[in-house]
């Protein structure tokens, strides 16, 4: 069956456009600038902290089909219409994770979005009363309906809202800072730890099964070695804001997929870094953070079961 291809859907953009940053001073710049803060400071300070400058919203209407993702209405934009629209992609595919955006205020990925899936009809009731308060769903429940074709565009597919992702500083318009996120996934050193020890076999041949695992091993952390820390969980998740507050779910997931490797011999030491005020103990199990995993993680079950073992041990 071939789709319609005179259907158009209207994107609405929150932009921004970061204000120039200051030069800095003659002879050294400021002589408090180097100096490091009690709650953290150092050169997470500046990425954490919102940019200034311009915000607005932006409409662009164009054609498209249900079957276009988002990021194809973007490419379109940017290629025949805005080339100052700013947003990051990659394999678009949905294996980088590098555009990572909120659709409607939900985080997740442009490039797996579909137009069918997250185009939006206009309300068809106004939003406030004559008195200027907002309606609430009893108040109207009882009222005549508005005939659709009055309230949105013939041939429309609807209204999609996009916005950076959220409780990340944005760059400019949809590109986020995901540097805190990086960074913190950084500090619990991701990447297998073992013992060094080249194990040989008994005719002083170097075992080449040292580390060999059973299917039950890696079922233990296989899942998890999906994780693209596309920063769509830390979007989604209450507590996380980009800070020290909460090491945040991306980096208990990376910790987490070596805790559970029987060839990781730092185990003991992953579960002490992470048993802190803004580690496991900072997770208030909202579990939001599963919702839109575009690796089909459990990331509040996961969080659950780190969480638990970190206790226990």
């Amino acid at each position: 069956m071939v789709e319609a291809n005179n259907t158009t859907v209207t994107l609405q953009v929150h932009r921004f456009t970061p204000r120039p940053e200051r030069a800095e001073r003659a002879r050294g710049g400021s002589p408090f600038a180097k100096k490091s803060s009690p709650f953290g400071g150092g050169s997470d300070s500046a990425a954490r902290r919102r940019p200034r400058g311009k915000q607005w919203v932006q409409e662009y209407t164009i054609p498209a089909r249900p079957s276009d993702t988002v990021l194809d209405c973007l490419l379109t934009i940017k290629r025949t219409i805005d080339p100052t629209l700013a947003f990051r992609y990659s394999c678009g595919h949905g294996m980088c994770g590098s555009d990572a955006a909120a659709i409607n205020g939900t985080p997740t990925l442009l490039c797996t979005a579909t137009v069918r899936d997250w185009a939006k009809q206009p309300s068809t009731a106004p939003e406030v009363d004559d008195e200027g308060f907002r309606r609430t769903g009893d108040e109207t429940a009882n009222e005549p309906d508005v005939p659709a074709e009055n309230n949105i565009t013939e041939g429309s597919l609807g209204v999609i809202e996009l916005a950076s992702l959220p409780g990340f500083p944005p760059q400019r318009d949809l590109i986020a800072d995901i540097d805190p996120m990086l960074n913190q996934i950084r500090k619990l050193t991701p990447y297998l730890q073992a013992d060094g020890v080249l194990a040989t076999t008994a005719e002083g041949k170097v075992d080449v099964f040292e580390y060999l695992q059973n299917p039950e091993q890696l079922a233990k952390y296989e899942t998890l070695s999906n994780c693209i820390a596309c920063g769509v969980c830390e979007g989604a998740c209450p507590v996380y804001a980009g800070g020290d507050a909460f090491v945040g779910p991306a980096a208990l997931i990376w910790a987490s997929r070596f805790i559970n490797d029987s060839r990781d011999t730092k185990a003991m030491d992953r579960m002490d870094a992470i048993d802190a005020a803004d580690g496991v103990a900072g997770c208030q199990s909202v579990r939001a953070c599963s919702r839109h995993c575009p690796r089909g993680i459990d990331v509040g079950e996961e969080m659950w079961q780190i969480v638990a073992k970190v206790r226990e041990r």
